[in-house]
């Protein structure tokens, strides 16, 4: 008996310190897309990951426009919605379709979407899967790399870069502002949060009352924290991930039936390259002053690689 109970602990124990199931999609799989640039929330029990879409032949991201939704309720198999969002479809959305978000905020999801890389669209549904429908006709704003939450209170904030848009003082940082209850208007006008310079991939999530920012500096991802979701400025705390296997690292936090997961894209896996990176994630750890563990990447162990080659970037 004792033998048996330590087998079963040591099996618990590499069930929860093991692997994670990437890359999430295979290309062996049928409904097989390359998958970029994750956004991921948790609705009605449901870990759900917004992505865009690049092409099976892509040599640039100029070719991303759509989006595609993957579904979870246990972190291991996944429903794969396909391309729910066509941004292209509408008469004044086109060009390159860039990261994305989505929030909830009375009865509808919001699906913000940069089209032309830097235009921000928004689409509506009932579902978190779509159908999705026009919430507007023209851009709310223009940033990089749109993410948006809505704190406890009910407040709505969006937040990005301002990298590739003119903003503010010269420079790229994090940006953010205050969306109105109609979550299609901004109130107010965009306000720089970090005090050091960024590159793009801002992403925003708040864990035990505090607000985590992290954004891609060079060839890593680091973050700030702040007890304000709108700081003057955020603290710098420094490095969450280097960039993943050959791909810019782009981020998204959230928590799932008590456990913290890091999702990014990598192009090393799936025959991918740069412009072609599929979906992963690794579980986060955060010590008891609340700063986190740097993300080490990982593939399944029967899952292998192809090496890094700087001829596909």
């Amino acid at each position: 008996m004792k033998n048996f109970t330590f087998l079963l602990l040591i099996l618990l124990t590499a069930n929860q310190f093991g692997h994670a199931q990437n890359p999430i999609l295979r290309d062996m799989d049928s409904k097989f897309l390359y998958t970029a640039f994750p956004a991921a929330e948790v609705y009605n029990g449901k870990v759900y990951l917004y992505c865009s879409r690049n092409q099976p032949d892509a040599t640039t991201y100029g070719t991303m426009e759509d989006y595609v939704v993957l579904e979870t309720e246990d972190m291991t198999n996944w429903v794969n919605h396909g391309a729910v969002l066509k941004p292209r479809e509408y008469a004044w959305a086109d060009g390159q379709m860039n990261a994305a978000d989505v929030a909830y905020k009375d009865g509808w999801y919001y699906f913000y979407f940069p089209y032309d890389k830097t235009h921000i669209g928004v689409a509506k549904s009932r579902n978190p899967e779509g159908p999705w429908e026009e919430a507007v006709t023209d851009k709310i704003t223009s940033i990089f790399d749109p993410t948006v939450i809505v704190d406890d209170d009910g407040q709505a904030y969006i937040y990005g870069n301002d990298h590739k848009v003119d903003i503010g003082e010269p420079g790229t940082y994090i940006m953010g502002a205050k969306l109105k209850d109609n979550m299609t208007e901004l109130d107010g006008d965009w306000v720089r949060l970090s005090k050091e310079e960024v590159h793009e991939a801002t992403d925003v999530f708040k864990r035990n009352g505090i607000y985590y920012f992290h954004a891609s500096v060079g060839g890593e991802t680091v973050y700030w924290t702040s007890d304000t979701p709108m700081p003057k400025y955020a603290e710098f705390k420094g490095k969450l991930a280097e960039n993943a296997p050959d791909a810019p690292n782009h981020g998204s936090v959230i928590e799932f039936k008590g456990e913290w997961y890091f999702f990014y894209h990598r192009g090393d896996v799936n025959n991918g390259t740069f412009f072609r990176p599929s979906v992963c994630f690794e579980k986060m750890a955060f010590n008891p002053d609340g700063t986190i563990q740097p993300i080490v990447y990982s593939l399944d162990p029967d899952y292998k690689a192809k090496p890094v080659s700087k001829k596909d970037k």
